[in-house]
């Protein structure tokens, strides 16, 4: 499946690594799915809420269905939360620019979820 295709089927993102500084992607892309009227939820093991938005711990703890994880972290990261997904059954992980290595591609599709490797910015900013 095509990034736009997944942006215009799916609504429900999860984007691993908010910040809250503003200059980083993980609050860029958080704070552009929300304004794009997408349902996302951030996840952060080091914040606990963005501009008065909570943040979750990891995926497990998020209260609803996610579609998508949106990756805004290192690969040494991707491992973990790609185990929530699978547990938690979530099908498709976008993966930033400089978040993956064939290594982290390999282990993702290994247990059967999708992949896009794509800038979420790039795909979000002509809608």
């Amino acid at each position: 499946m095509k990034a736009k295709e997944l942006l215009n089927i799916y609504r429900n993102y999860a984007v691993i690594g908010v910040s809250e500084n503003k200059e980083k992607f993980g609050y860029k892309i958080y704070q552009k799915l929300k304004e794009k009227k997408y349902q996302v939820y951030g996840i952060s093991p080091i914040y606990q809420s963005v501009d008065n938005d909570k943040l979750y711990p990891n995926l497990e703890s998020i209260p609803a269905p996610i579609d998508v994880v949106v990756f805004v972290v290192s690969p040494k990261h991707v491992q973990y939360y790609v185990d929530e997904m699978r547990n938690i059954g979530i099908g498709y992980a976008w993966m930033q620019p400089g978040t993956y290595n064939d290594e982290t591609i390999e282990y993702i599709e290994s247990h059967g979820i999708k992949v896009i490797k794509d800038c979420i910015l790039k795909q979000t900013e002509n809608d």
